[in-house]
């Protein structure tokens, strides 16, 4: 009978529950769990216990496996690896995708020539391993483990996984995914933290199912993984010593015309030094040719430009000169970034000072090849500089962050860093693509080349989801007195 009571008790105060949906005081409540769990040691079990229905409310979340997500924009698409992955960032030039801190997918999307021109990809295993001895001295401090690479009509495809063995790496595993086309490129970046073969192997099958959708010459080229290990090597993508190979002097120079902005370089491949430039328009002396790139006379040098970036119709030229110098006076200044302190550059050339980011504003000065300029902003292709009277605009293809070889600052950036300590060095600034990072240093691949390591600890950072691999930044430095660079702001 008191069981009976005690049941009685328990089912009254479980029904008032439900209907004043349990507003009931911490006493109550207290009474009735205790009764419950009384009744529960007594009561024979007969069924199947229920559940109740919080705990179903509770549960952990089903793991769903193969996420299709397409970007904001619906140009792209990729299938992550499952419903655990966060979406941290979805802009047309980034797209970065995380598993907490165990593995992470970035998307760069490069559709400008400057973009284009800073791609963090290798294009043969040759270039790919003088990159990673570059960061790594130890040779056992990386494997690469795969390498291919194809050509479907105008468009370059790599893909590429190397594992990291370095104690100070990053991640154990990255696997790299380009498709280059002559006017735009996609880099697709997975890395895996720690060494798991089914982490790995499901970034692998993320990374090979990106798609893009609205062009049709890449969305036929992308969204599933290339067949076989070959690596062929195509005309386009030919290392500097085989261009030179093909090489074929004129018996007598001929003038050409610039069609857009571009370098010079000092060998036949994008891996060369930079040793000038040229503004859309521009007549320029070409002494001879390769398969991909004309031999061209600049200043008494011999240097270097792509084929596609010349032609023999000046008026063509002319007109994309004055297209572009348009655009540059209409949007070069809207996209000025001010440092908010100066950095020292130098002129690789004798150069103009102009009034306005473009070749056709006036010229408000000149510098000499060598000469020590002071930079307190940029814009798209021109650096800021301060003429002590104001401002003006040099184009980027002009300065450089190292010093000439008898400049009394001790000559060019060390590549080597990692720590603060007293500046004796001068000062300048860095471009290029973030690779790695720590709390407080980056490692990037300068638009000059070379690989720099730079300490950030106490640096001025504005970038909109921190420092990441793949993100192109600029960097102000000081060099220390030991070689080493700290960084005074780093902007990206």
């Amino acid at each position: 009978m008191k069981n009976r009571m005690v049941l009685w008790t328990a089912l009254t105060v479980a029904a008032a529950c439900i209907c004043s949906g349990c507003g009931m005081s911490r006493d109550v409540g207290s009474v009735s769990v205790q009764e419950s769990e009384t009744e529960a040691k007594v009561q024979p079990q007969t069924s199947a216990p229920v559940v109740p229905e919080s705990e179903t409310e509770t549960e952990t979340p089903k793991l769903i496996t193969s996420v299709e997500y397409t970007s904001k924009d619906g140009t792209v698409k990729i299938t992550l690896p499952d419903n655990t992955w966060k979406v941290t960032q979805d802009a047309d030039e980034m797209r970065v995708f995380s598993s907490g801190s165990d593995a992470m997918i970035n998307i760069v999307h490069a559709s400008t020539e400057s973009a284009m021109k800073t791609l963090s990809v290798q294009t043969s295993r040759e270039d790919l391993e003088a990159a990673l001895t570059r960061q790594y001295s130890d040779t056992n401090a990386y494997d690469i483990q795969s390498f291919e690479q194809s050509t479907v009509s105008t468009v370059n495809i790599y893909r590429y996984v190397v594992k990291y063995n370095a104690a100070a790496r990053m991640w154990a595993y990255s696997v790299t995914y380009g498709i280059v086309a002559p006017d735009q490129a996609y880099v697709i970046t997975g890395t895996v933290t720690d060494d798991n073969a089914t982490l790995l192997k499901a970034v692998e099958d993320s990374v090979d199912s990106f798609t893009v959708l609205k062009d049709e010459e890449l969305r036929n080229v992308t969204g599933a993984p290339l067949s076989g290990t070959t690596t062929v090597q195509t005309p386009d993508n030919a290392t500097s010593s085989q261009e030179t190979s093909s090489l074929k002097p004129y018996s007598a120079a001929t003038t050409l015309y610039v069609n857009d902005t571009v370098n010079v370089r000092s060998g036949p491949g994008t891996d060369t030094d930079i040793i000038g430039g040229y503004a859309p328009g521009d007549p320029v002396m070409v002494i001879g040719e390769t398969n991909n790139w004309y031999q061209v006379s600049i200043n008494g040098e011999t240097g270097y430009i792509r084929k596609d970036f010349l032609t023999n119709n000046a008026n063509a030229a002319q007109q994309t000169n004055a297209q572009a110098s348009s655009d540059e006076a209409a949007g070069e200044s809207i996209s000025a970034y001010n440092y908010g302190s100066s950095v020292t550059m130098y002129a690789t050339d004798g150069v103009n000072i102009r009034s306005q980011p473009s070749t056709s504003s006036d010229v408000s000065g000149a510098v000499n090849s060598g000469t020590a300029v002071t930079v307190v902003g940029e814009t798209d292709n021109w650096f800021i500089v301060s003429t002590g009277s104001g401002t003006g605009y040099i184009s980027k293809s002009y300065l450089s962050s190292s010093a000439p070889a008898a400049s009394s600052d001790g000559g060019s950036a060390s590549s080597s860093g990692g720590s603060s300590g007293s500046s004796s060095g001068g000062s300048g600034a860095l471009t290029g693509t973030v690779t790695s990072s720590t709390a407080d240093t980056i490692t990037l691949t300068g638009d000059d080349g070379n690989i720099y390591t730079i300490y950030t600890g106490e640096a001025d950072i504005t970038t909109t989801s921190g420092l990441y691999s793949g993100l192109y930044v600029s960097v102000g430095y000081t060099q220390n007195s030991d070689g080493s660079l700290s960084a005074s702001y780093v902007s990206g």
